[in-house]
């Protein structure tokens, strides 16, 4: 047996909890923290046009328009923007500020499950 603590604890496999009780740990701080910032954002300047596009795109989807294929600005993703759409529909926001306020609070969702 190693006499190092921290080597016995790597025999016995006991820093996998450590490990994972940290990761878990910091998630909740970063949550807390974006959470805690989330008020003090506002939108950035190709926002509307990336929601322009999902919209544009769903509705193509769906068959109701076919403006997506003379669209000028196609260049954003959708896998992304169109859940987001989706959760501003389902969740029945008018309010830009409440719109975008959803978004980055979904982005900082996302980036904290990656």
């Amino acid at each position: 047996m190693p006499a190092n603590p921290l080597a016995r604890g790597i025999a016995r496999g006991r820093t996998g909890l450590t490990r994972h009780c940290a990761a878990w740990l910091a998630c909740l701080l970063c949550g807390v923290a974006g959470a805690a910032v989330l008020d003090d954002y506002d939108a950035f300047i190709d926002a509307p046009m990336q929601r322009t596009v999902a919209a544009i795109t769903l509705d193509y989807v769906w068959g109701r328009s076919d403006a997506l294929l003379s669209y000028p600005e196609r260049k954003y993703g959708v896998v992304f923007e169109v859940p987001l759409l989706w959760a501003e529909r389902l969740l029945g926001l008018q309010d830009s500020r409440a719109i975008f306020l959803l978004r980055h609070l979904l982005t900082h969702l996302l980036f904290l499950a990656g």
